[in-house]
């Protein structure tokens, strides 16, 4: 994934980031449409994940984030595009 100029913010919904020259990790899972990214989420809560940003639509599809509760940020993305 590019991330644009300014970074992870919009994406870590305000949580502290890695300082610059640091390398930051954002884990991603693509699924198939909107219903499995609320389903992985709604997993994802019920395990003791803390969501952070979304489920919302993207201009370019469907994505959510949270963090498991190791405090690690995974990104939840159904995409626009046709397999």
């Amino acid at each position: 994934m590019l991330i644009p100029t300014g970074g992870f913010g919009w994406v870590v919904s305000g949580r502290d980031v890695a300082a610059p020259g640091t390398v930051e990790c954002l884990l991603s899972i693509t699924l198939g449409s909107p219903e499995e990214v609320d389903a992985l989420l709604a997993r994802a809560a019920e395990a003791g994940g803390e969501i952070a940003a979304g489920p919302e639509p993207q201009p370019w599809g469907y994505s959510a984030t949270f963090a498991d509760p190791d405090g690690h940020l995974w990104q939840v993305v159904a995409s626009d595009d046709e397999p």
